[in-house]
């Protein structure tokens, strides 16, 4: 916050004389500039431990309030997650991004099939990603060695054969003892009956068996439309019968569960596809028999996210549901060191932290932090990315925690609790978050979403209060906004209540949101000081000695 009291040369250019004098009281005009621009890198750390699934869900539904935050201020950020886990390779330090899975379950929860893929196989932008036609088992298509990229174009331009016969991968096979039929009913058939109640055959309809269904085909990344309309996926029926499909469902490990409607079936050898949109002349010409919308999103090959991204809040959405099978020994700060720090900040983490960039860190947890260190040690190492300004000056490097933030009332009490259990107090996030000037929210909210502003407005760097120089008479108190320092760039008297609000007992001019001046902005405040003084304010009472 830049703040300039009367008389500094900006007042008088701008506004003129600062004070006049009455019997009783005088005038004061406060003048404030908003912070620059800011270009920062952000890291989420999420606790991936067994309790944190609904908390994941929340951040995940409210990334768009954490954008906003942003609006017009024209901040340049770009962000990557990680976990708490330290202890499997998969995860200790590591970005989370480039990969997601899709299970086929029956309505018992019972899985039938299921396909996870990472970075290392290759998803590239409007190219959908094939089962060899002669793999017919679900353990066949666990091999990325039995998928290739789709070649033939279909629709709008993407690559991909949604409903037909999938090519040939050139090097994949039956694997040994393998029974399953590759002809007719091989995978990637004929297109196939869906939404029907019976099969081509005619015959009774019957629930499939694991193994009978297999994910054969499916597109993460469309290039001619967006993810929300032109993602899709094939099933093929790879067994003799025709099989029913109702209430079956689509998930993954993170936020994604798709029930297929009652009175689905899929024929002998036959495909369905299920689309994220059934509008052929909208999803890039995906001849989708089943529409899920927002129930099932499937991860882009992105680590780190960029303002430049299209669809950055369902990508957002898939990065921070890091599953739920993490170490229950949560080391929020010491993943973060890991993924800032050498080997991986040169190899898998590359290109995240940027040398102009400021630094700030989001943890999310249930638990307190329990990692090696002194905490004292990770802020110095964190501080020390950016070398001496990130020493000298405290707006470079802040922390920010979503966490058990209240003190309990004795040693072993939680902190808080919710209808989705309660959190310990994460008193080592805690003592950072103050010492850096991060954001603070507790974990057990149930609304997310102001949670997830008020984290955007700390990294986006923005001031959203400005401290009064003296105790104002507020009924004569009026706030303006200035485009610069030019007295013509008036914006606007602002409305109280509407634009801003005035706290008395901290004596601050407050903007919620929807309401925070943008970058390098004027805010000017001018008002009759209290006759009596402060000291009736912090008193509670006005200057006729009445109870406030």
């Amino acid at each position: 916050m830049n703040m300039h009291k009367p008389g500094a040369i900006l007042v008088a250019l701008m506004l003129g004389g600062c004070t006049e004098y009455t019997y009783t009281s005088q005038i004061q005009k406060d003048v404030f500039q908003q912070e620059r621009r800011n270009t920062v890198d952000i890291l989420m750390v999420v606790d991936n431990s067994c309790s944190m699934w609904q908390e994941q869900e929340k951040m995940g539904e409210n990334f768009g309030s954490f954008i906003s935050a942003f609006g017009d201020i024209d901040v340049d950020w770009q962000m990557a997650v990680v976990t708490t886990d330290t202890y499997s390779v998969e995860h200790s330090g590591r970005m989370i991004g480039g990969e997601d899975e899709l299970e086929l379950q029956n309505p018992a929860g019972q899985t039938l099939d299921r396909v996870a893929w990472d970075l290392d196989w290759g998803l590239e932008e409007g190219v959908a990603l094939q089962l060899d036609p002669a793999v017919t088992t679900m353990s066949g298509n666990d091999d990325v060695g039995n998928w290739c990229p789709a070649t033939d174009a279909y629709g709008a331009g993407d690559l991909g054969s949604p409903g037909a016969a999938n090519g040939s991968c050139g090097q994949a096979g039956s694997p040994p003892g393998d029974t399953g039929d590759t002809g007719d009913t091989g995978a990637g058939g004929d297109t196939g009956a869906g939404g029907g109640t019976g099969g081509e055959g005619g015959g009774t309809l019957r629930a499939p068996a694991a193994g009978d269904v297999l994910i054969t085909e499916f597109l993460a990344d469309p290039g001619a439309v967006a993810d929300n309309v032109g993602e899709w996926v094939e099933l093929t029926n790879v067994s003799a019968d025709d099989l029913d499909l109702s209430d079956h469902m689509l998930v993954d490990d993170g936020r994604n569960t798709y029930v297929i409607p009652a009175g689905t079936s899929i024929a002998a050898g036959a495909a369905l596809v299920v689309g994220r949109s059934a509008d052929i002349e909208t999803n890039g010409g995906v001849p989708a028999e089943i529409e899920t919308g927002a129930d099932m999103t499937l991860n882009n090959a992105i680590k780190i996210l960029t303002q430049d991204v299209d669809g950055a809040d369902e990508i957002f959405s898939e990065m921070v549901a890091v599953g739920i099978t993490g170490s229950g020994i949560e080391m929020g700060y010491e993943g973060a060191q890991l993924a800032l720090s050498e080997p991986l900040l040169s190899e898998e983490n590359q290109g995240f932290l940027r040398d102009e960039a400021n630094l700030s860190l989001i943890f999310i947890s249930d638990e307190n932090d329990y990692s090696p260190q002194p905490v004292n040690d990770y802020l110095i190492h964190f501080q020390g990315l950016k070398g001496n300004r990130g020493y000298r000056d405290p707006g470079v490097v802040n922390v920010s925690a979503v966490v058990g933030k209240d003190v309990p009332g004795y040693s072993g009490l939680d902190s808080c609790e919710s209808e989705h259990g309660n959190a310990a107090y994460g008193v080592r996030y805690v003592d950072l978050a103050a010492r850096t000037e991060g954001a603070l929210e507790s974990i057990c909210d149930e609304d997310f979403s102001s949670i997830a502003y008020e984290l955007g407005l700390t990294v986006s760097g923005l001031r959203v209060e400005f401290e009064l120089s003296e105790y104002p008479d507020e009924s004569t108190l009026e706030v303006s906004l200035y485009a610069s320092q030019d007295e013509d760039s008036l914006i606007g008297v602002l409305t109280p209540e509407e634009d801003y609000t005035y706290r008395v007992q901290e004596n601050v001019i407050r903007f919620e949101q929807g309401q925070v001046p943008a970058s390098e902005m004027w805010i000017v405040a001018e008002y009759r000081i209290l006759a009596t003084g402060a000291a009736n304010v912090d008193a509670g009472t006005d200057d006729t000695g009445e109870s406030l």
